[in-house]
C-alpha cells in the first residue's frame, strides 16, 4: 500500500508543478513579451497602474474556473480544466500530460482537508482496482499536493504579480479575447530583480516557484477586460528541465464550484487501512 501511495502522488504531484504555475488553449505568439524593444523605457504610470489593479482584483478572487495549456519543465505538454473556491475551499482539476516523463488523464479534488486523486484505468491498475486514492491534505506538502493547496488559496495568475515592477512593461494594444475586448499588457521580469525589490508572502511564493524551476528571466503576457479583470495570462520562460510556455483562460469568476468527494467505495484511504491494521495487530 505504501509503495501504491508513493507512485500516485508522484505521478499527480509532478502534473501539479505544472497547474500551479498557470495555464489554457494554446495561445499564439500575439505580440507577446519577446519583443524587448521597449525593455529600456521607464513603463508609464498609467499602465503600471492598470497591470496593478488586474493583479488586486485577481488576489481578491473567491471563485474562478479556468483552461489550462501549454508546455511544463520536465512534464511536456499538459492541458485541462480547473476550478477552485475559497469559501467554501474545494478545488478540482482535470489535466491530460503527454509527451513527457508520464503521460495520460489524471484528476484531483481537494474536499475540506482531503485531496482525492484519480487517473481512470491508470489509477486502478495501480490502486489495485479502485480509481481514487485519498490523502491528508496538511501531510502532502513534500509530496508535490501543497501546490493544491497554494492553487485553493491564491488566483492561479498569481505570477502577474511580478509585472507591475517591471521596468519593461508595456500596453501591446487592444485585443478580442473570446468576443470580449481587452487591453493586452506585456513585460520581461528578470527573476533576480525581483526577488530585490520588497515583497509580500503572495509575490515571495511567485518567485520562489521560479527559484526552484531554475529560471532567471520571465516573459509574461496579461490580457485585462472590462472591471480590471484578468481574461487571459501567459508565461514564458527556460528553465532547467526546459521550456516553460502556460496560459490559463480565465471562465466563471465568483460563481459557485460544487466538488464532491469521490465514493467510498471507490477510493482507497492509507491513513485508514493503517487504522485497521493497527486495530488487528493490537
Amino acid at each position: 500500500m505504501a509503495y501504491r501511495s508513493r507512485t500516485a502522488s508522484r505521478v499527480v504531484g509532478a502534473l501539479l508543478t505544472g497547474a500551479v504555475l498557470g495555464g489554457t488553449a494554446a495561445c499564439t505568439a500575439d505580440g507577446a513579451a519577446g519583443d524587448r524593444s521597449g525593455a529600456s523605457r521607464r513603463p508609464d504610470a498609467t499602465t503600471v497602474a492598470a497591470v496593478q489593479r488586474a493583479v488586486t482584483k485577481g488576489a481578491g478572487l473567491n471563485s474562478l474556473s479556468y483552461r489550462v495549456a501549454g508546455q511544463v519543465p520536465g512534464q511536456g505538454s499538459v492541458k485541462g480544466k480547473a476550478s477552485f473556491s475559497l469559501r467554501p475551499r474545494v478545488a478540482e482539476m482535470r489535466m491530460t500530460a503527454s509527451g513527457g516523463v508520464r503521460e495520460g488523464e489524471f484528476s484531483v479534488r481537494l474536499v475540506g482537508e482531503a485531496v482525492y486523486v484519480g487517473g481512470g484505468g491508470q489509477a486502478a491498475a495501480v490502486l489495485g482496482g479502485k480509481h481514487w486514492l485519498k490523502l491528508a491534505l496538511k501531510d502532502q506538502e513534500a509530496g508535490g499536493f501543497g501546490g493544491m493547496q497554494r492553487q485553493a488559496d491564491q488566483d492561479p495568475a498569481a505570477q502577474a504579480s511580478l509585472l507591475p515592477g517591471s521596468d519593461g512593461v508595456r500596453k501591446v494594444g487592444e485585443e478580442i479575447v473570446d468576443g470580449v475586448r481587452t487591453a493586452h499588457y506585456a513585460g520581461v521580469v528578470e527573476v533576480a530583480e525581483a526577488a530585490k525589490q520588497p515583497a509580500g508572502e503572495r509575490r515571495s511564493k511567485v518567485i520562489e516557484q521560479y527559484k526552484e524551476l531554475g529560471v532567471s528571466e520571465l516573459k509574461l503576457d496579461l490580457w485585462v477586460g472590462p472591471g480590471d479583470r484578468t481574461v487571459k495570462f501567459r508565461q514564458r520562460a527556460r528553465a532547467a528541465q526546459g521550456p516553460l510556455d502556460v496560459s490559463i483562460r480565465f471562465l466563471d469568476v465568483d460563481k459557485p464550484v460544487t466538488v464532491q468527494a469521490p465514493p467510498a467505495s471507490d477510493t482507497v484511504d492509507p491513513e485508514q487501512k493503517l487504522k485497521e491494521a493497527s486495530r488487528r495487530l493490537g
